[in-house]
């Protein structure tokens, strides 16, 4: 039986297979592109859930890469509340299954604009691919559970390295620049292998912090605004643990007067431009509330997750397995079956967020 820990430990070799083949799962790209890429003013990113979340992750990455604007928005907002679609924007639809049927009504409208789009999800044979003018297959294959620990790294790594190839046919990156991002991404399979081997020793010396807490809240600057977000999104689904994930300087505009002895927070640091005030916040919840802990580099002390980050700006790839074993770890410890059979039968009994069948 495959444990959710065995997909987080097949991530590495997802992530080698994606960067293997980058060069071919691009091509179409720039066929759908064409001449126009130069022209090309925005990048917008579509998608729900997990592909929103890794879409946050990597967007500032793309946006420095490729030298273009790029947007992040919920295919509810996109399809209801814009009210202008850029005409010289890619626009970016990521379902990992490719049956979200808001995400297929977005790409589905600006199809019918004759605005450039591409589709990232599992295969070319989901509902959402089989519907797009071009298709990159994000290296996942089929995952076995619905909360998706390797769609999040594939999305992620994905995106970035379609930042990397825009940045470097457009002129933006030399093609030096461009091998030394490439030489990080490439550090961070074994980097990944190392890091999830310590998380889960890292997990039981602090588990007993976290499961006597009535929350646990995530913070991050950067890309790890993103993490953190995913990372709530998973103490939802796999231990059902109230979580919620904030950008490290809005965590401190609001939310940091709620705090209590009963909320667990957790930072993650990638000791960016932002590290002594996300290391400030983590001790005043240690000192004060005897509730903080930091995952990342630095940290404050030896409860702390201390990591050697190898991937430059891919980081956000080496902090995603902590958070995801802890999610997996404490679903354990608490007691839910994971291995129990997956329903919705009810729930869609109410309402859907997925179709499978090939028509809206």
């Amino acid at each position: 039986m495959v444990t959710l820990q065995d997909c987080i430990e097949r991530v590495p070799s997802v992530l080698e297979g994606i960067l293997h083949k980058r060069k071919e799962n691009f091509g179409c790209l720039f066929d759908v592109a064409g001449k126009d890429i130069n022209d090309l003013e925005e990048i917008v990113f579509v998608g729900s859930g997990t592909s929103n979340t890794s879409a946050v992750t990597s967007r500032i990455f793309v946006e420095k890469a490729g030298g273009i604007k790029t947007t992040v928005v919920f295919p509810n907002d996109f399809c209801f509340n814009t009210h202008y679609y850029n005409p010289r924007a890619l626009y970016v639809f990521t379902s990992q299954t490719g049956n979200s049927i808001v995400s297929r009504q977005a790409q589905r409208m600006m199809i019918d604009k004759g605005y450039a789009t591409v589709s990232i999800t599992e295969s070319k044979d989901t509902p959402i691919a089989r519907e797009s003018a071009a298709h990159i297959d994000m290296g996942c294959g089929k995952e076995e559970y619905p909360t998706r620990v390797i769609g999040y790294c594939a999305s992620v790594f994905t995106h970035m390295l379609l930042g990397l190839e825009i940045g470097l046919r457009r002129g933006n990156l030399t093609l030096e620049q461009y091998d030394a991002f490439i030489a990080n991404a490439a550090a961070v399979p074994d980097s990944h292998r190392t890091i999830t081997r310590k998380a889960v020793k890292w997990f039981e010396k602090v588990k007993r912090q976290m499961l006597r807490s009535q929350c646990i809240l995530f913070t991050g600057a950067d890309a790890l605004q993103g993490v953190a977000q995913e990372a709530a999104v998973k103490m939802w689904e796999i231990p059902q643990i109230v979580s919620a994930g904030y950008e490290l300087e809005e965590g401190l505009h609001g939310p940091n007067y709620g705090y209590n002895y009963n909320h667990c927070v957790i930072v993650l640091n990638h000791g960016g431009r932002d590290s002594a005030k996300a290391l400030a916040l983590a001790r005043w919840m240690k000192d004060v509330y005897h509730n903080g802990l930091v995952i990342g580099s630095p940290v404050v002390d030896d409860n702390d997750c201390s990591l050697d980050l190898a991937g430059g700006d891919f980081d956000c790839l080496e902090i995603a397995p902590v958070v995801q074993i802890i999610a997996y770890r404490l679903a354990l410890d608490s007691g839910r079956d994971l291995f129990a059979p997956h329903d919705n039968s009810v729930m869609e009994r109410y309402f859907k967020t997925h179709q499978e069948d090939a028509k809206l």
